[in-house]
C-alpha cells in the first residue's frame, strides 16, 4: 500500500540564459565558425558576418523561448498528475476505513441479536421466548426465527461491507493508475530534462565559439581601421616630406660654390690626405654648406656645433686634435675639419661617388642635401 502524502514528479529545474541560447543557436540550424579558422576579414567582410550572427542569434533566442515554454507545459502536466494520485490514494484510504467502520457496525448488531441485558438475550426476545412457552408454541422454533433473524443481519452487513470494499478497491485502482500516470509522466519529463542537460555542454560550447568568432571580426575590423589611418597618415606624411623636399631643392638650386678661405682651404686639403681616395673639394664643400667656412658656428635648433656642424655625441665619438694642442673642440676649425674627415671616411668618403652619397647621408639624413654637396664639390673641381 502507498504512504501518505508521497509526491512525485519532475523537480522544476532553471536552465541558465547561456544554455537556452546555446541550445536555440543549435536548434535554429546556426552555422558556428571557431575563431581559429578566421583569417583577417576586410571591413565589408566583417560588417556582414557580424549582422549575419546578430540576425541568427536573435531566431535563436526565439526558438529557445519555444522550447522553454514547451518544457514548461510539460512539467506543469506531470505535476498535476501527480496531485491527482495523491488525492485519489487519500480517497481510496478513507474508502477503507470506512469499510471497516461499517463491518464493525455489522458484526456489533449480530451479536446485539444474541446478547442482551436478559440473561444474554435482548429484551425483545426474551419477551418472544416465554410467549411462546405460554401459548404452546415450539420455544426451539422461536430461537430458529431469531438465528435466521441474525444470519439475515450478518449477511446484509457483510453484503454493505463488501459493496464497499469494492468500491474502495475501484477507488484504489483508479488512484494506483493515476499514479503510475503521474509516475510515466514524471519519468518522461525527467528524461527530457537530462536530455537537455546533456546537450547544453555542446550547446554552451558552441555559443562560446560563435562569441569568439564574432570578438575575432570586431578584431579585425579595429586592426583594419587602425591600418587605414595609419597609411592615411603615412600618405600625408610622404606628401609634406616630398614638398619638403621639392622646396629643398628649389631653395639649393641657386647655390653656387664659392672660394674657402686661405686657412680653411688648407685644413681641408690637409685633412683629405688622412682618407685615401676622398676629395678635398668634398671636405670644402660641408664646409660651406654648413657654417660658410665658421661664419656661423651654431649652435643649431638641433643643437649642432663648430665649423662643420657636429652633434656632441657624435663629435665625442669621432673626434680628432687637428692641430695637436692636446685639445679635442669641435668648435676648433682644425679639429672639426679633421673629425668631419675622419667621420665622413669611415662611412665610405674615399670609395667614389656613391661611397660619397653613402657618407654625405649619413651626415645629414636628407638627399637634397647629399645633392647639392656633391654638386658644390663638382664646381669646386671644376674651378
Amino acid at each position: 500500500m502507498r504512504g501518505t502524502q508521497r509526491r512525485r514528479g519532475p523537480r522544476a529545474t532553471a536552465l541558465s540564459g547561456a544554455l537556452i541560447t546555446a541550445l536555440a543557436l543549435t536548434l535554429a540550424g546556426v552555422p558556428v565558425v571557431p575563431a581559429a579558422a578566421t583569417g583577417t576579414a576586410t571591413g565589408s567582410t566583417t560588417g556582414t558576418d557580424a549582422e549575419a550572427a546578430r540576425a541568427a542569434a536573435e531566431r535563436a533566442g526565439a526558438r529557445a523561448r519555444e522550447v522553454h515554454d514547451a518544457l514548461e507545459r510539460q512539467r506543469a502536466a506531470a505535476r498535476t498528475a501527480a496531485v491527482a494520485a495523491v488525492r485519489a490514494e487519500e480517497d481510496a484510504r478513507r474508502q477503507r476505513t470506512a469499510a471497516h467502520s461499517a463491518s464493525g457496525d455489522g458484526a456489533r448488531r449480530a451479536r446485539a441479536l444474541y446478547m442482551g441485558p436478559a440473561g444474554g438475550l435482548g429484551a425483545t426476545d426474551a419477551y418472544a421466548l416465554v410467549r411462546s412457552l405460554l401459548s404452546g408454541t415450539d420455544p426451539a422454533a422461536a430461537l430458529r426465527a431469531r438465528d435466521l433473524s441474525g444470519e439475515r443481519a450478518l449477511t446484509a452487513g457483510g453484503r454493505a461491507t463488501a459493496a464497499v470494499g469494492t468500491e474502495a478497491a475501484a477507488r484504489a485502482a483508479a488512484a494506483a493508475a493515476a499514479s503510475a500516470e503521474a509516475d510515466r509522466a514524471a519519468v518522461d519529463g525527467v528524461a527530457a530534462l537530462r536530455e537537455l542537460a546533456a546537450r547544453s555542454d555542446l550547446l554552451a560550447q558552441a555559443l562560446q565559439q560563435a562569441q569568439e568568432h564574432l570578438a575575432a571580426l570586431d578584431a579585425d575590423a579595429a586592426r583594419l581601421r587602425a591600418a587605414e589611418e595609419a597609411e592615411r597618415a603615412l600618405a600625408a606624411a610622404r606628401e609634406v616630406a616630398a614638398a619638403a623636399a621639392t622646396s629643398a631643392a628649389a631653395a639649393t638650386t641657386g647655390v653656387r660654390a664659392g672660394s674657402a678661405p686661405a686657412d680653411y682651404a688648407d685644413l681641408y686639403a690637409r685633412a683629405a690626405t688622412t682618407c685615401p681616395g676622398m676629395r678635398p673639394a668634398l671636405l670644402q664643400a660641408v664646409g660651406q654648406v654648413e657654417s660658410g667656412h665658421g661664419r656661423d658656428v651654431g649652435p643649431s635648433s638641433a643643437g649642432a656645433i663648430g665649423p662643420m656642424q657636429f652633434m656632441p655625441a657624435t663629435f665625442a665619438a669621432y673626434g680628432v686634435d687637428g692641430d695637436g694642442d692636446g685639445d679635442t673642440d669641435a668648435r676648433d676649425p682644425a679639429d672639426a675639419v679633421f673629425s668631419a674627415a675622419r667621420y665622413l671616411c669611415a662611412n665610405g668618403a674615399g670609395a667614389g661617388r656613391g661611397g660619397e652619397s653613402g657618407a654625405l647621408f649619413r651626415y645629414n639624413r636628407a638627399d637634397w642635401y647629399v645633392v647639392m654637396v656633391q654638386r658644390i664639390a663638382d664646381e669646386i673641381d671644376a674651378a
